[in-house]
């Protein structure tokens, strides 16, 4: 077999493909035994990686796994699941056997199921998402793009440190009957199968003395955007680590600042999580409020539910939000119960939606379109203006330039009003009189997302951002952000931190 043979062979056998995965399903209905229904959920997913520090390779690997929950429900509603990594004969005998035991042990109420039926709709093919440039970066490949990150820091006597990780996934989830609770009958939902790719690189480079930090990085489903960056990504982080040397005190304060698309991405992170997975509950009232949120308007007595804010201006109206699984240049997997099309979470400033649990989109909401559901940490897209980042910093008078944040915790100090802390990291500098004219020792920051948005002076043209994947599976969390330029944001102290 020739090599190019024997990579390709290894390449299709990352994931499970679509045929393998209804295999699996007609070996677990041919094990299954006293009726019922059986249902498999498959994901399977590979990983190639090569991290390095101090400008030598420090880990090259490549994974792959598989995840199959078999599930057994009886003819009387009751349900038992059990997951496996492994897929031969004796393993996926074991786990039907299992899961139907559990699911006879089962004593309580029967799964009512979704009440209505889940509405029918025609679900068109998604945006981009499946990259082959990404499944064929081999680890060879991989450590040729490690070394065109390394060179340019070398060559200034700064150490690099960074990652590359590829991943490509599989996802599926076959004939799993739900009961309707209205007309007693069970109908099968199938989640198509479904693939995809991850790409992400990240770059930090560091001068001699430990007071210099510079950052590049990208994510996107498709490493040719990425690749064809790489130069520009490594030369970015070296220019900062050199312009972030000697960094000078300032006292904390309020300070105009100038947020670099990555920051503005990691401010607002916790606001678009809470805009799309937590936003609306369906039916609250005073007993069973909503937890505290920013959309919080109030109880109203004459209806007993808490109002929100949908419908009113909550940032500045050239600020719109919205998560749309068609665009290609994000490259979305969409939910399997999503309804296609973008949705619009903020426009022109103003509150339009927010996210629901599923039985919520159909029960109290508007059937089909109550579908509109956003996981939380999925792709968005913010809106952009035309003022450049020169522009930006020509209007300055005093001000600061930021390069991103790290350190945010994934709660708020402050519900209500998302009040959140964190730290500047990887450069920060000083405008004077529209230019700039230091380097500035980081700071950590007090500030709410929204205190930001409601406080824009202008906004640049939005550009793809890191924003890496956070779970195994390799779910797909891109970002297009603009910069900011904002006024009063509040630095609280100095921080230690390069």
């Amino acid at each position: 077999m020739s090599e190019a043979a024997r990579r390709q062979r290894a390449e299709d056998s990352r994931i499970l493909t679509e045929a393998e995965c209804r295999q699996i399903l007609e070996r677990a209905h041919a094990m299954a035994r006293g009726g019922g229904d059986t249902g498999v959920s498959i994901k399977s997913w590979w990983q190639g990686e090569l991290r390095w520090a101090r400008n030598r390779a420090s880990l090259s690997s490549d994974r792959r796994n598989i995840e199959v929950t078999v599930i057994r429900k009886t003819s009387s509603g009751n349900q038992g699941s059990v997951v496996i990594n492994q897929v031969d004969d004796i393993a996926l005998e074991a786990a039907v056997r299992t899961a139907e035991r559990i699911s006879l042990m089962r004593t309580g109420p029967s799964d009512p199921g979704f009440v209505p039926k889940v509405p029918e709709y025609v679900r068109p093919p998604s945006a981009p998402i499946w990259s082959e440039a990404t499944v064929g970066l081999d680890a060879g490949t991989r450590a040729e793009v490690a070394r065109k990150m390394i060179a340019p820091a070398e060559a200034e006597g700064f150490y690099s440190a960074g990652y590359l990780e590829v991943r490509a996934a599989a996802a599926a989830t076959y004939t799993t009957a739900y009961r309707d609770l209205l007309t007693g009958e069970y109908s099968p939902v199938e989640n198509p199968y479904i693939r995809w790719t991850q790409a992400q690189c990240s770059n930090t480079v560091r001068d001699a003395t430990g007071m210099g930090s510079g950052w590049a990085g990208l994510s996107s489903y498709d490493w040719e955007r990425i690749g064809s960056e790489s130069d520009a990504l490594a030369e970015r982080a070296v220019q900062k680590c050199k312009a972030s040397r000697n960094p000078v005190a300032l006292e904390p304060g309020r300070y105009t600042v100038i947020l670099e698309p990555q920051a503005v991405a990691d401010l607002i992170e916790s606001l678009v999580t809470l805009l799309g997975a937590s936003g609306h509950r369906g039916r609250e009232s005073a007993e069973n409020p909503l937890m505290e949120h920013p959309f919080q308007l109030g109880y109203d007595n004459a209806t007993g539910l808490m109002l929100s804010k949908m419908g009113l201006k909550v940032v500045d109206e050239r600020i719109t939000i919205e998560h749309d699984p068609m665009d290609p240049r994000l490259g979305i997997v969409m939910s399997p119960l999503e309804r296609p099309g973008p949705v619009t979470w903020i426009e022109n400033g103003v509150l339009k939606r927010l996210g629901h649990n599923f039985n919520t989109g159909i029960e109290a909401l508007d059937g089909i379109n109550g579908l509109h559901q956003l996981r939380g940490g999925t792709g968005y897209r913010m809106s952009g203006g035309d003022t450049s980042m020169e522009e930006m910093i020509r209007t300055t008078r005093r001000g600061l330039l930021v390069t991103r944040f790290s350190n945010i915790p994934a709660l708020p100090l402050d519900s209500s009003s998302m009040l959140t802390t964190g730290l500047t990291r990887d450069g920060l500098w000083l405008i004077e009189n529209g230019e700039i004219t230091r380097a500035v020792r980081n700071f950590r920051f007090t500030e709410s997302p929204l205190f930001m948005l409601n406080n824009v002076e202008q906004i640049g043209e939005a550009v793809p951002v890191f924003r890496p994947t956070k779970k195994e599976t390799g779910e797909l969390t891109p970002a297009i952000v603009p910069p900011i330029k904002a006024r009063d944001f509040s630095f609280t102290s100095l921080s230690d931190a390069v």
